[in-house]
């Protein structure tokens, strides 16, 4: 009764969820059967890697490290890992409680804390995404290569009930260099994101209908983010995409339903972070001093300067743009003392990129149609969440905050943690769980 699946869906914010409910039949019947927080904040700064991040450790991201897609380790901005995360998550607390757990897909997650582990589909984009010069040797962490991904053959066992479980690389398998890809390679590419995300929601239905079902597990829908990056948030393609997320949803509690299952699981499904039109940019590259180290997290950018002088240059630099210092007390302590954060002034929408054209201007059109990390408290950054299940009340909660997520789904799952975070809720009491005399 207190297993829990947790589904990351990318990129899709409270705003366009309460617009296109009609898209998504079985997540607006989630909704609607259960609780649905109205907006839940993204993390600072909001985009991939640290929403993932807030989903399962109820701890700012000043504590557990992962403040950007990208961080500073002292050298350079590299890409965060799993092994990056300084806190327990969920999974790790779930484990050490005696509880299976899997991570099927699931980023931001370790296998060692998972006793079934499949690894995400889009690792070699992130890896790719270096291609003009080897990757960071911490990047290569995402392959979890050498590490006991699956100890007892349990998603290999699946291919006997005839559940495909290679999933498929639509990097690798498709496309060899991305620079050079054609339009037709990268809407195959995209096609076939969607039906990687479909394998590994096959093969969690396989593992939670299996005689070993697992306690928690942990799930993403990945495909999204990318859609609504390349078509923007109003456009068929991005509509297909959504639509798709909302069908594998369904087929999953299908498949459960089915193997007469279903009942003894939560659903918690949220996005790692909202999106919206961004279709100006800033090009760091023309605008901030050469040699100027610098990360983009959509619509913040993080500098790490090497002196005061740089700093007081890059200051007033992006001053002349009205990019205005952010504070960064999101960042752990000591990136304090190396960094600087910058953000849009209030109500302007736009991203930091290179300037991928060679224009040589500071300004110009996005390369993205539709963007996320925006100035925080920005409503369009606003992610959708939904809990549904046989602990979940049916309620509305107008307003939650990223790191209570985690604290709401150790409720759930009625495990401990050394989180001081409230639930968005309390779970419902089944008469099952109470101790009845006489």
């Amino acid at each position: 009764m207190n297993k829990l699946i947790l589904i990351m869906i990318d990129g899709i914010s409270a705003e366009l969820f309460q617009q296109r409910r009609s898209w998504l039949p079985h997540l607006h019947r989630l909704a609607a059967q259960g609780t649905q927080v109205q907006a839940l904040t993204p993390e600072v700064c909001g985009t991939s890697f640290p929403g993932r991040t807030s989903m399962i450790v109820g701890r700012p991201a000043s504590e557990h490290g992962i403040y950007g897609n990208k961080i500073w380790d002292g050298q350079e901005f590299r890409w965060s890992t799993p092994y990056d995360v300084r806190t327990p998550t969920l999974a790790a607390f779930a484990k050490q409680a005696g509880r299976d757990v899997a991570g099927i897909g699931y980023g931001m997650v370790r296998p060692e804390d998972c006793n079934v582990y499949a690894t995400p589909w889009w690792v070699d984009d992130v890896m790719n995404r270096a291609r003009d010069e080897a990757p960071h040797p911490t990047d290569v962490q995402w392959t979890m290569k050498d590490r006991e991904l699956d100890p007892e053959g349990r998603i290999a066992k699946l291919q006997a009930r005839g559940i495909d479980t290679q999933v498929i690389n639509p990097v690798s398998d498709v496309i060899a260099d991305l620079e050079e890809a054609t339009g037709a390679n990268k809407a195959a590419r995209l096609s076939l994101g969607m039906l990687a995300d479909s394998q590994l929601m096959d093969i969690a239905a396989g593992l939670a209908s299996s005689e070993q079902a697992p306690d928690l597990i942990m799930l993403e829908i990945g495909i999204t983010d990318y859609y609504l990056h390349s078509y923007g948030v109003d456009h068929p393609m991005t509509e297909w995409s959504l639509r798709t997320a909302d069908a594998q949803v369904g087929t999953l509690i299908e498949r459960l339903q089915q193997a007469g299952v279903l009942d003894q699981y939560n659903f918690a499904i949220m996005s790692d972070h909202g999106h919206g039109p961004m279709p100006d940019a800033v090009y760091c590259d023309q605008l901030l001093p050469e040699g100027t180290r610098w990360s983009s997290e959509g619509g913040m950018l993080l500098v790490a300067p090497r002196s005061e002088q740089e700093a007081t240059e890059v200051t007033q630099a992006l001053a002349s743009i009205d990019i205005e210092p952010w504070s960064n007390h999101f960042l752990p302590e000591a990136q304090r003392q190396e960094l600087l954060a910058f953000a849009p002034p209030e109500g302007k929408m736009l991203s930091f990129e290179r300037d991928a054209g060679g224009s040589g201007n500071h300004r110009g059109e996005s390369k993205y149609r539709s963007n996320h990390g925006m100035r925080p408290g920005t409503e369009a950054d606003y992610r959708f969440c939904l809990f549904s299940g046989p602990l979940v009340p049916q309620s509305t909660v107008p307003f939650g905050l990223a790191d209570q997520v985690a604290p709401t789904l150790a409720a759930l799952m009625g495990i401990p943690t050394d989180w001081s975070s409230q639930p968005l809720f309390q779970p419902s009491i089944q008469l099952s769980d109470l101790d009845l005399v006489g």
